[in-house]
């Protein structure tokens, strides 16, 4: 839910829903979560299909003796990191069962939920910018290890840096925005409204 549609709720002359706009808000929520999920899905279907097509890539590399671990070993952190916080996240997501109406929500219990999304959001933007601060270290050094190898001149070794430093800022930067300008405020304002029902 946006703050809009928080707000649009509180206001509406319903916080004394009939048992039918209950219904009708739930659902209208629970939509919301589906849809979040089978985007959460398609990306992990990306995901790992990725990781998948690029594991395979450098053990090829590692079969055919291009590519040799004792002086190129970072390769093996620089694949495991983002499998070990991929397979994170998929068990997260086929923990987090499909949303579904029983009984109808009241409108408390829809903020409650709204919250509780929020909250779990910004776990995954943590968990996100700590994949971050490990990776980053890791593909700098696989860059050293290939520019010492021969594999990669000093003018590569400047572009991938450029390149790869501007993708992960640009990210970073989208990451920082959505958490400080979307999920922080949603979430105070979630818990004011929750706050004002309790005291009612």
């Amino acid at each position: 839910m946006t703050s809009n549609e928080i707000q649009n709720v509180w206001n509406s002359p319903l916080n004394n829903l009939s048992a039918h706009q209950q219904t009708q808000l739930a659902e209208q929520f629970i939509s919301q979560m589906n849809r979040r999920r089978r985007f959460q899905s398609f990306w992990l279907i990306n995901t790992f299909a990725w990781l998948s097509i690029i594991t395979a890539i450098g053990l090829w590399g590692v079969a055919i003796g291009k590519t040799k671990l004792t002086h190129e070993w970072a390769l093996l952190p620089l694949l495991i990191v983002p499998w070990a916080f991929a397979v994170y996240f998929l068990q997260d997501h086929l923990k987090s069962t499909t949303a579904r109406a029983q009984g109808g929500l009241s409108v408390v219990e829809t903020l409650r939920a709204a919250l509780a999304t929020n909250l779990h959001r910004q776990t995954g933007l943590k968990i996100v910018g700590g994949l971050y601060v490990v990776f980053i270290p890791i593909l700098v050094l696989v860059m050293r290890q290939l520019h010492a190898a021969g594999k990669m001149s000093e003018r590569e070794l400047f572009s991938m840096t450029v390149l790869f430093g501007g993708a992960l800022l640009v990210s970073a930067l989208a990451m920082s925005a959505f958490f400080f300008k979307r999920l922080l405020p949603q979430q105070r304002r979630l818990k004011g409204l929750l706050a004002e029902a309790a005291n009612q």
